[in-house]
């Protein structure tokens, strides 16, 4: 249970934190280019942290990576107050995107190794994620916001001292081993592309809302629908075959970026939320089960996951900036359209072997 809750803290830190950051990157004067560069430098950083913290969690004892993860990113986090200009707020955010990317992987190989249900945990991510938009809509005020998402993260480390250290089996592990990433290619592949395209959308989704006469209220609830639904799907997808999941996953994230470039006013955002929340439901919960289950370094497996993403998050933030400078918001949804297909056939054509055998 402890698990659990210190997962729905840090994601409700999260995303009460971030849903506005592109809205407060343009209060202090970055262009659209940079508000993708703000999020670039928090990824890139995010992408480092998870890939060394994921061999350390392999080689290592869990919780003193856990603790140190929410103590450094309780204080991240409140830093972001002082950010002044677009060059302070890219540097601050890159110290938020380091410590994030600390403790998941020892938690979610603590979930696996306490032989408890991987989409159950990572649920009440999407649970926080809900909480998050949901304060961040009726609160507005982003200092504010940065405020209590590090008292959330406080609360967590506080939680996170009852913990006991899990019993894992002791494997010999090189921090420069490529084995784990060889091993689940077509996953981090699919993941990157898909994902690619989607934070090209998320760097500019609240600003694409506020064109359509969305305010921070309405911004926080409609966002809040995505993280609601997949709260209840991920907890039901334990025993779905992963590959299965993946594939649609990325087929629901492909027609939801079409819904959203199709939108005419800020309601018909929602249709592409509810579509939004199966994709990342089913292929969350399926690329971490299928890598951790595949491979003896879980820890690594997750921490390579988890920078895959960081990855795309680089890629799409950068991409997505640019082209919303120079194209426009609908083109950018297009251009999330050619990633997830993308994705889905470089994920069907590397898995063939097996669909064959399974057949």
């Amino acid at each position: 249970m402890r698990l659990n809750l210190i997962q729905f803290l840090a994601n409700s830190s999260l995303m009460m934190s971030g849903i506005f950051m592109p809205v407060f990157a343009k209060s202090l004067g970055a262009s659209y280019f940079e508000v993708g560069l703000i999020s670039a430098f928090f990824a890139a950083a995010s992408f480092f942290s998870s890939f060394v913290f994921g061999k350390a969690a392999d080689i290592n004892r869990l919780r003193p990576i856990i603790l140190a993860g929410l103590a450094v990113s309780a204080v991240s986090f409140f830093m972001q107050i002082f950010a002044y200009n677009a060059a302070s707020l890219a540097m601050i955010r890159a110290m938020v995107g380091f410590s994030v990317g600390v403790y998941p992987a020892a938690l979610i190989v603590s979930v696996y190794y306490e032989k408890e249900s991987i989409g159950k945990f990572s649920s009440f991510g999407s649970l926080g994620w809900m909480v998050g938009y949901l304060v961040a809509g009726f609160i507005g005020d982003i200092e504010h916001l940065f405020i209590l998402s590090s008292l959330f993260f406080t609360i967590a480390f506080f939680v996170a001292f009852g913990l006991t250290d899990v019993q894992k089996p002791s494997i010999s592990v090189s921090y420069f081993s490529l084995a784990a990433f060889r091993k689940n290619f077509d996953v981090y592949i699919s993941m990157f592309l898909r994902h690619m395209g989607a934070v090209a959308v998320w760097v500019i989704l609240p600003l694409y809302m506020a064109s359509l006469g969305a305010s921070n209220f309405w911004t926080g609830i409609i966002y809040a629908i995505n993280p609601s639904i997949q709260f209840l799907l991920m907890r039901r997808l334990d025993n779905f075959r992963n590959e299965w999941l993946i594939k649609w996953g990325i087929i629901t994230s492909g027609l939801a970026f079409i819904s959203y470039s199709l939108a005419q006013n800020f309601y018909s955002i929602i249709p592409g939320m509810i579509l939004i929340a199966f994709g990342w439901a089913f292929l969350y919960v399926g690329a971490n089960q299928l890598v951790v289950g595949r491979s003896i370094e879980k820890a690594s497996s997750a921490g390579i996951l988890n920078s895959s993403i960081s990855a795309a998050d680089i890629a799409g933030s950068i991409l997505g900036g640019l082209i919303m400078e120079y194209f426009g918001f609908r083109q950018t949804m297009v251009f999330a359209v050619a990633c997830a297909i993308l994705s889905l056939s470089v994920f069907i054509w590397m898995n063939r072997p097996s669909r064959e055998v399974s057949i």
